[in-house]
């Protein structure tokens, strides 16, 4: 009968081991609004998910990963703005849910949390098949517009099938992933498939080195 009494301290050991919520400041522009993220651990933020929660017939998320670019140092803000105008007119309902940290940290609701692993596990799967794909195209000296046809047809295929079907796993790792692509779509048309390469090629290494592991 004593397992409540252990449990109970050891619930909050982990509870104050985990590093704080990032703070976040909301406000609403013309067209949109602002995200205003700061960064409350000593660890750098490499990512984070923003979502609208108990909003009566609204729904809305935002994940940022910036492991591939720049983190948030220590104290550091970061602003973004969003073209969503909900989030601004009522800010009280939005929510940092959840974040990762450079030295494999987390924070947040534990669902969500696995959430953001999971995209990023999504991302580094799909820029290796991207960049797979490229090193062939080179290889067989395709030309750069059949190389863009193809990842569009590849992007097209993981458009979600309807607006109001229920988020899951895969329907977030799909858009993160369609994401990716047509944003090499748009390096493509204008750089050379060798600089998209190289991009891909640190994004690959930065999110393998990542933490936690992928």
């Amino acid at each position: 009968m004593s397992l409540p009494k252990i449990a109970a301290p050891l619930l909050a050991i982990a509870l104050f081991a985990q590093p704080p919520l990032p703070s976040l400041r909301v406000e609403p522009t013309a067209g949109g609004s602002i995200f205003y993220v700061r960064n409350t651990s000593s660890q750098p933020l490499t990512a984070y998910l923003i979502e609208l929660v108990g909003y009566p017939g609204s729904s809305y998320s935002f994940w940022q990963d910036d492991n591939a670019a720049a983190l948030i140092a220590p104290g550091a803000e970061q602003r973004i703005p969003v073209a969503n105008m909900t989030v601004g007119a009522v800010p009280e309902y939005v929510k940092v849910q959840a974040a990762l940290y450079a030295d494999g940290s987390s924070s947040g609701i534990p669902e969500k949390v696995t959430q953001l692993v999971e995209r990023r596990r999504a991302i580094l799967e799909t820029t290796r098949e991207l960049i797979r794909r490229l090193e062939k195209a080179r290889s067989d000296r395709s030309e750069k517009s059949a190389v863009i046809s193809a990842l569009q047809q590849w992007s097209d295929s993981l458009e979600p099938q309807a607006k109001s079907r229920r988020i899951t796993q895969q329907s977030i790792n799909q858009t993160a992933s369609r994401s990716l692509i047509v944003e090499t779509i748009a390096r493509l048309n204008r750089q050379s498939l060798d600089e998209a390469l190289s991009q891909l090629r640190a994004a690959e290494r930065s999110l393998a080195a990542s933490k936690p592991s992928l």
